[in-house]
């Protein structure tokens, strides 16, 4: 599904895919508990965190499964990195992308496609992929993006350090409680 969604997607915002070869996605490093097992996060707690990140509408969140696990937090820029390389296979640049038709629902697809395909070699393979989309109205300026009411769409993902929000074209990075949009969220899907 990541690459259809790739293939489709680059083409259409300037990139000539002419085939590619998917980078090998590093193993998530997932957070470990006292006892050495990974750490996990289910819906209602997911939901708490939310709400405490200044999230308002929680009815528009969907889940496909009870438990997540939990990324460490210092593997992201292996993540991003294997992203913006994916991206290149097939001659996108990610760091351009908002120069034109850019849609931050593939970006964060593909990143949890490849994460989950990569877990499946671990010992982990049981737990889903804490990587989302979040979609939201930028009222407020984050960084390098304006304030002009459009609709955005970003990655959201379960780290040890909290819920990440994340844009990759900008390569911004920000706690889910320090995001200017926390309450213009209107979806999220895992």
């Amino acid at each position: 599904m990541a690459v259809l969604l790739l293939a489709v997607w680059a083409p259409r915002a300037g990139g000539r895919a002419t085939g590619f070869s998917m980078p090998f996605f590093p193993l998530p490093k997932l957070a470990r508990d006292e006892f050495g097992q990974a750490r996990r996060i289910g819906f209602l707690s997911f939901l708490r965190e939310l709400h405490s990140g200044g999230v308002r509408r929680t009815e528009e969140v969907d889940f496909l499964d009870n438990d997540y696990g939990v990324i460490e937090n210092d593997s992201l820029p292996l993540l991003a990195a294997w992203l913006e390389s994916t991206c290149r296979s097939v001659g996108f640049r990610l760091n351009e992308a908002r120069r034109g038709s850019y849609d931050g629902t593939v970006a964060a697809r593909l990143l949890e496609i490849g994460a989950s395909l990569a877990a499946a070699r671990g010992p982990d393979s049981g737990l889903a992929m804490p990587i989302g989309i979040v979609i939201c109205t930028r009222r407020n300026e984050w960084g390098a993006l304006p304030a002009d009411g459009g609709r955005d769409a970003y990655a959201l993902i379960v780290t040890d350090q909290g819920l990440m929000i994340y844009d990759p074209p900008t390569r911004q990075l920000v706690g889910l409680s320090q995001f200017p949009n926390s309450a213009e969220i209107l979806n999220i899907q895992f």
